[in-house]
Formats: structure tokens, C-alpha cells, sequence
């Protein structure tokens, strides 16, 4: 499965990975689905009020399909951010 992202969601996608990896010194190849993947997965689980801020304003900028398909791919779902979307 590939993931097609729009521009907005990848500019936020890297500063989301670079805000990682300055926390953690661990750096996501954003190419690869499964480090793409990590990364989802970890930032779903961070309390690090930095790391949440950019992950919901990655999440808000995709569009249903793209959210429904990273759903799919890392088994998380993102009610409320469904939710926003609709209206």
C-alpha cells in the first residue's frame, strides 16, 4: 500500500519527525512504511505536549481517505479527528 500525502500533510509529517527526533535522537526514514509507521505509532502514545500539537495538526491536515488508510496501516483510530473533519 502506498500512502499519497498531500503537501500540507508532509510538511507536517517531517516537522513531526524532526520534533521526534530531536527528543528521542531517533530519526524516521518517512519513505519507509514501517518507520512511518513507528512514528505514527509513537507519537499516538507521547504525553510530550510538543509532539501532540504537531501530530493533531498532521492528523487534521489529511484527507479522509489518507486518514482512513494510515488507520488501516497502524491499527489507531482517530475518532475525534474523523469527527472534525465532517463537521
Amino acid at each position: 500500500m502506498k500512502l499519497v500525502f498531500s503537501q500540507n500533510s508532509i510538511f507536517h509529517l517531517y516537522r513531526l519527525s524532526v520534533i521526534v527526533a530531536h527528543k528521542t535522537g531517533k530519526k524516521y526514514r518517512l519513505s519507509d512504511l514501517e518507520e512511518l509507521n513507528s512514528l505514527i505509532r509513537y507519537c499516538n502514545r507521547s504525553d510530550n505536549t510538543a509532539i501532540a500539537r504537531q501530530y493533531d495538526t498532521f492528523l487534521h491536515s489529511l484527507d479522509m481517505e489518507t486518514l482512513t488508510e494510515v488507520e488501516n496501516m497502524t491499527g489507531v483510530m482517530f475518532e475525534e479527528v474523523r469527527l472534525k473533519l465532517v463537521g
